[in-house]
């Protein structure tokens, strides 16, 4: 019974070449872009399940509220660890990790030039923090980071540096400090939220045990690990405990720097200490402030799978439709089936094996496909997918399935359409078009695949629209062609930078020249800062949280920050040491009605006073999904904190950026020839904040084209096999008088109505959406009319083109020819 229902699909696939063709290219071409986004999808939803404790391992965050921030936080204190551990017997054990940000690593070869290079992936941690995570560990123990000056690295950092001999016992300059080998943990999966290239020991960075008594300088991540695996319940629990934690702690730090911890908790403010489970921390730390350079976006991902499920479903759509829109040409061979006595399943059985055949055929097309587009897709993902990772262990029984699955929902609709007619009701229908329910179907169909489109097509018009805002509009700050010199303070003391800013000054193409510890897009020094009553009447803040920049006086110009009320920096000499530029949220913030002149105390260095020299216009100093906040910036004599980021901004005129480049590393390599340049553009760094709207925005982009190209190919096929089934009456209507338009317009007219119907159904769809995803941005663009009349417009373009081409093609027939082959 089965080799005879292949056969006679086999026969059908033959006998409508056309029509089987454009099923199974939609369907490849649907399958491919689910295959491929099903892999990105069970990507991101893998994260460290590669360690052997991973159901027993949570990332300590913060939910805060200080004065006028708020917000969510990886970012912690160094004495909430050891707090955990000592006061909480359900957690096993805590290790913290430390950031060490970009470290100049360097081995001295003998008789060879020595290696070195800028590493980014460094970082201090606990002892216990390799028993914690229990990274599979190559050479070496759980010890390894016992003493001090030991260093633990990854197999391809161990290569790097020693090539395939073990370095166990080498030494390696880091920063200029020497470190002993002491163990090689493997190579970490893409798929670790955990990144690093070298580990050193917590006890050798003195800055962290300097704040073991402060809840307010968050500058370590902490890990807790349970003795068993915990339930939601007991997470709960613990975490109901924690307030009571933070206020027998906490309130002595906040003393220390002059601030009442329990009165702002009961001003509203707070300091939520929360657990989040390490497995479902990547894609569920969205809009954290975080140092952790792996975490996901948990909206992309399901907006990737939805998209991906769409586009599979409208080629469903396509085979459903073609197949009833065919019905009439299987009406014979059905209702002969049932007169000899064929009962409903093996009626059923045969149009479902044509469906499954249908869909493996296109499985197969799928393979290609994805085959060819897969180096596309790693560089719109970030994966580094080989062709071998398609048919892995993990996505092979997926491979399998998804065939299957496609070809049922493909089939069951046609399949029982046919076998639920009784024989003289197939006899009457043999040669006449169908109608009722059945054409109203095959229009709802057409109808959900535009609209689907067009819901696409918009989505992808305001994606580009809120990058190319993000990206390209910058009030108060000009990012274009601000070149980035990194690690500065490896040129030495003040007149060493100023020498060098000098040599720059001289280049040609070079407009000014910045040293900064921060710039804008990459970070910023963060604390409390106190403004002064002064003879103001409306009341101040009691503390104001501002990021800032330890800078000069070319700063502001450099960038082009524009100064709205009072003056820039006079020199970087004494006179300007207590000296502060605020922008316009931090004086609103602040309170003061006009912020010149006021007065401001750092209680973080003995009570410093500053006053307001100049406002600045606002600017974006991170992504648009944040508001713009309080930001002031210092003048580097001040002398008022210390950072280990240093960095040179230097302006240059648009065209001479290679020329200039050349010419900096020349300098750079006769400064400093121990440290390799490191060097990037501002507008590039600021490109960085909006990796993820960069992937949707493509993403949404192809899969538009895709869906069009579906929708397009199913329409195409209705087309043709309306025309077909209307040769006739068009024959008979040119004998008639009828001209070509009037019969194009007669053809095309039903299917530019479904078109247009689906525009009326998708646009109000498409606004919830965009204006839904939109919220997740402070500052956002404008949904305007015109982007959805330019969809509708190029909608009902496309749709003409592809119906036009067979209307015409109908319409010019010989009618002597259409009557006689009738």
């Amino acid at each position: 019974m089965i080799s005879n229902h292949i056969k006679v699909a086999f026969r059908n696939f033959r006998r409508q070449t056309f029509f089987s063709l454009v099923n199974v290219t939609g369907l490849g071409v649907g399958l491919a872009a689910c295959w491929l986004i099903g892999i990105y999808v069970y990507y991101e939803r893998s994260f460290d399940e590669f360690l052997p404790d991973a159901d027993r391992i949570f990332s300590v965050t913060l939910d805060f509220k200080m004065g006028g921030e708020e917000g969510k936080t990886t970012n912690t204190p160094p004495p909430l660890g050891p707090r955990l551990a000592a006061d909480y017997p359900e957690i096993e054990m805590t290790a913290r990790t430390f950031n060490l940000g970009n470290v100049i690593v360097r081995r001295t070869v003998s008789g060879d030039e020595p290696l070195q290079y800028n590493e980014t992936a460094a970082m201090a941690a606990d002892t216990s923090f390799l028993k914690l995570f229990a990274f599979p560990i190559k050479e070496g123990g759980l010890s390894a980071l016992n003493k001090s000056g030991s260093l633990v690295l990854t197999e391809q950092t161990a290569e790097k540096y020693f090539g395939t001999k073990s370095p166990i016992g080498q030494a390696l300059e880091i920063n200029g400090h020497m470190y002993t080998i002491s163990g090689i943990v493997k190579n970490l999966p893409a798929t670790s939220s955990v990144q690093f290239d070298f580990l050193l020991p917590m006890a050798d960075f003195r800055v962290v045990e300097n704040f073991a008594w402060s809840w307010i300088w968050l500058q370590v991540d902490t890990w807790a690990k349970f003795h068993k695996t915990p339930t939601p319940g007991t997470i709960a629990s613990l975490e109901a405990k924690f307030p009571d934690m933070v206020k027998r702690y906490a309130p002595a730090a906040y003393e220390r720097v002059g601030q009442d911890f329990l009165k702002q908790l009961e001003k509203g403010d707070k300091l939520d200490v929360k657990l989040i489970a390490l497995k479902s921390l990547h894609l569920n730390a969205a809009g954290f402030y975080s140092r952790l350079t792996t975490l996901g976006d948990k909206q992309q991902v399901n907006i990737f799978a939805i998209v991906g499920g769409l586009i599979l479903l409208l080629a469903c759509v396509n085979f459903m439709n073609l197949s009833t829109a065919r019905s009439i040409k299987r009406t014979r061979e059905v209702g002969i089936r049932r007169a000899l006595g064929s009962n409903k399943n093996v009626l059923v059985g045969q149009f479902l094996t044509e469906s499954l055949l249908y869909s493996v055929i296109a499985m197969i097309l799928a393979a290609v496909l994805t085959s060819i587009t897969l180096p596309f897709f790693n560089k719109l993902t970030g994966l580094r997918l080989e062709a071998a990772d398609l048919y892995s262990l993990k996505i092979l029984p997926y491979v399998i399935l998804l065939p299957l699955l496609t070809g049922l929902v493909c089939g069951l609709y046609p399949a029982f359409y046919f076998s639920k007619s009784k024989t003289v009701d197939i006899s009457k229908m043999s040669g006449t078009p169908a109608t009722g329910g059945h054409v109203f179907l095959r229009n709802g169909l057409v109808v959900f695949q535009f609209s689907v489109s067009i819901v696409l097509m918009l989505g992808a018009f305001v994606v580009y629209e809120q990058l190319h805002f993000a990206t390209k509009v910058s009030p108060g700050l000009q990012r274009e062609n601000v070149l980035i010199i990194e690690n500065a303070r490896h040129l030495g003391n003040a007149s060493a930078k100023e020498t060098f800013r000098q040599q720059l000054s001289q280049i040609p193409g070079v407009v000014n020249t910045t040293f900064s510890s921060y710039l804008p897009s990459q970070g910023s020094f963060g604390d409390y800062y106190e403004p002064e009553q002064g003879d103001q009447k409306h009341a101040v803040v009691k503390s104001l949280l501002l990021s800032s920049f330890m800078t000069d006086l070319n700063f502001v110009p450099t960038l082009g920050i524009e100064i709205i009320a009072g003056r820039n920096f006079l020199s970087n000499t004494v006179s300007d040491s207590t000296s502060v530029i605020l922008n316009e949220a931090a004086v609103k913030a602040m309170g003061w009605e006009n912020g010149v002149g006021k007065w401001m105390r750092y209680p973080g260095n003995r009570n410093q006073r500053f006053q307001v020299v100049g406002v600045m216009k606002n600017f974006y100093n991170g992504s648009v999904k944040l508001a713009i906040e309080p930001i002031a910036i210092f003048n580097e004599s001040s002398k008022s904190y210390q950072t280990w980021d240093s960095n040179v901004a230097v302006r240059l005129l648009p065209g001479t950026e290679k020329s200039v480049i050349q010419k900096v590393e020349a300098l750079w390599k006769a400064a400093v020839p121990e440290v390799p340049v490191e060097h990037d553009f501002l507008d590039s760094s600021f490109a960085r904040l909006y990796i993820s709207e960069g992937k949707t925005s493509t993403v949404l982009g192809v899969f538009t084209i895709l869906a069009l190209f579906i929708g397009c190919l199913g329409l195409f096929a209705l087309a043709a096999f309306t025309a077909e089934q209307r040769t006739k009456e068009i024959g008979i209507r040119k004998v008639l008088g009828a001209s070509v338009f009037g019969l194009v317009r007669l053809l095309s007219g039903d299917f530019l109505k479904l078109v247009c119907i689906a525009i009326i159904v998708s646009t109000p769809l498409a606004w919830y959406a965009v204006d839904k995803w939109l919220q997740n941005y402070a500052y956002r663009v404008h949904v305007s009319w015109q982007i959805f009349a330019v969809a509708a417009i190029i909608a009902i373009v496309i749709s003409l083109v592809t119906i036009s081409f067979q209307s015409i093609k109908a319409a010019l027939a010989n009618p002597v020819k259409s009557l006689r082959s009738e």
